[in-house]
């Protein structure tokens, strides 16, 4: 009876396939940081056109007091100064992820090493057992044939 394939190496692929699982998790997490930021620029640009938008309102009619718009002033400056702070934290964020895909892409290279010596093995093992089995066939076939003549 053949033996069972044993791949020698299986821990070291298993450990590979972590490495791999945890790269991927860190490149999903900076991404959604990433997509977080550039929804809180998108909501913080539109709140600084709709003070804009009644600042303007308040001018073209009149009713506007200089504290009030000096308030107002003040209030889109700080929204400005928060988008130019989370499009400084993206360009960061960005630099952090295309390191992360590096690691990412060389971890997936390394299990993929590994896998594809699993697969040669694997194939390598099926064809000797093939060969082996077919060679006591062929032996048990040699022996009944030469039983029936005597």
């Amino acid at each position: 009876m053949a033996r069972r394939f044993r791949f020698r190496l299986q821990t070291l692929l298993e450990v590979r396939q972590l490495h791999e699982r945890e790269a991927k998790r860190r490149v999903a997490a900076k991404s959604a940081a990433i997509a977080r930021l550039d929804t809180l620029r998108e909501q913080t640009a539109v709140e600084v056109l709709r003070q804009q938008d009644v600042l303007l309102a308040a001018q073209q009619q009149g009713r506007l007091d200089p504290l009030a718009l000096q308030r107002g002033r003040a209030w889109i400056a700080h929204l400005r100064r928060n988008i130019a702070i989370l499009v400084a934290q993206r360009e960061e964020l960005s630099q952090q992820l295309k390191d992360l895909q590096t690691r990412l892409r060389t971890a997936r290279t390394q299990t993929r090493i590994i896998e594809k010596l699993r697969t040669r093995r694997w194939h390598t093992y099926v064809h000797d057992r093939t060969r082996h089995e077919q060679a006591a066939a062929d032996e048990l076939a040699q022996q009944l044939l030469s039983h029936e003549q005597v």
